[in-house]
C-alpha cells in the first residue's frame, strides 16, 4: 500500500499575508519577532485526515495556528499601528 502524507498550509499563508499588509513598511524587530514565534505555534485543525484513492492512502492534514497566539499577535499588530499612526 502507497501511502501519502501532505498538509495543506493555505489557513497559514491567507494569515500571514493579512498579518504584512496590516504592517508599514519598515517593520519594528521586536513585531517581526512575535510574528516568527507563531511558527511555535501550528496546530492540527481537522479530526479525519485521511482519505484512500485509488489504492493510495493519501493524508492531508490542515494546519492553522493556534487562535491563542494568534489574537496576541494581532493584537500587537494593532497596538503598533495605533502608536504609529497617532505619533
Amino acid at each position: 500500500m502507497l501511502a501519502s502524507i501532505k498538509a495543506d498550509t493555505s489557513r497559514i499563508e491567507e494569515k500571514i499575508q493579512g498579518l504584512f499588509e496590516m504592517l508599514p513598511e519598515h517593520v519594528p524587530d521586536h513585531l517581526l519577532s512575535i510574528i516568527s514565534s507563531l511558527s511555535g505555534e501550528i496546530i492540527l485543525v481537522n479530526n479525519t485526515p485521511a482519505v484512500i484513492t485509488g489504492g493510495t492512502f493519501d493524508v492531508l492534514y490542515a494546519l492553522d495556528f493556534s487562535p491563542t497566539a494568534y489574537n496576541e499577535v494581532m493584537t500587537a499588530i494593532r497596538a503598533f499601528k495605533t502608536d504609529f499612526t497617532h505619533s
